[in-house]
């Protein structure tokens, strides 16, 4: 936060919100944002080196400030702050609601209540904010939290379907379908004949940059530009880094 507060002294209080859907996923910004997120996680799959380390920096700050170019912030309360200091952060509150009670039975009107405005305008505030519907975003939640449960224990569909907040099973069938193209069950039985490739810490499934899938998706992310030019950054890291390490051999024998 220190750097960027040189160019903007409230940074630390700002949250981005990014979200894409099927229109806008493969745009030139979320391409190059993956681009950038690609190129961190190999290179930090790399190993610690000091040339790795700010590679990882440049990507980071390459990536940082595209968000900041296209997404406005939304500024959060700080529980240090003054009164008076900065407004209430309104949609910080929303989301935190629909994140906790997600698994639970929420409409729309229990969010505007939360900021105190009508239906309407919440719903075209959150759409702003987030880029997708509140509709949407509760979804995407609640899918996320069955994928999870689905991959990693035996528990029944219909049980599953209930505990991330679906109506019955039927209207988690066809969610899941919707989005997955397959059905609940199909996909368990297709995680299980693939194996695991990810792990689960705290509810949150983490993959795994040594995985070749993992590895294999992550460089088809560099492909925004020339391959040869996103190829040719690991490469020359690559090299620099055997150079470093043949000066510091010749530094030790000299010894």
């Amino acid at each position: 936060h220190e750097f960027y507060q040189q160019y903007d002294p409230d940074f630390g209080m700002y949250q981005f919100v990014v979200r894409s859907d099927e229109s806008i996923r493969h745009n030139q910004f979320f391409t190059t944002l993956r681009h950038h997120a690609a190129m961190m996680m190999l290179l930090m799959a790399k190993g610690e080196s000091p040339v790795h380390r700010m590679w990882v920096e440049h990507h980071y700050l390459a990536l940082a400030g595209d968000v900041f170019r296209e997404f406005d912030p939304v500024k959060l309360v700080h529980e240090n702050a003054r009164p008076g200091d900065i407004k209430p952060a309104t949609f910080d509150k929303m989301i935190a609601y629909i994140n906790e009670h997600y698994q639970q039975k929420i409409e729309l009107e229990d969010i505007a209540k939360i900021g105190g405005y009508n239906v309407a305008y919440t719903s075209q505030f959150f759409k702003r904010q987030m880029g997708i519907s509140f509709i949407d975003y509760l979804l995407r939640l609640r899918l996320r939290e069955a994928t999870t449960r689905l991959t990693s224990s035996d528990e029944a569909v219909a049980r599953i379907a209930s505990s991330c907040g679906f109506a019955d099973i039927k209207a988690f069938n066809v969610a899941f379908k919707k989005h997955f193209h397959l059905t609940p069950t199909e996909y368990r039985k297709q995680v299980k004949e693939i194996g695991r490739k990810t792990t689960l810490q705290n509810g949150v499934e983490i993959v795994s940059v040594e995985n070749q899938d993992v590895l294999d998706l992550l460089h088809s992310f560099l492909s925004y530009e020339d391959d040869s030019r996103a190829k040719s950054e690991l490469e020359f890291m690559s090299q620099k880094l055997e150079t470093l390490k043949a000066k510091l051999a010749d530094v030790v024998k000299a010894l």
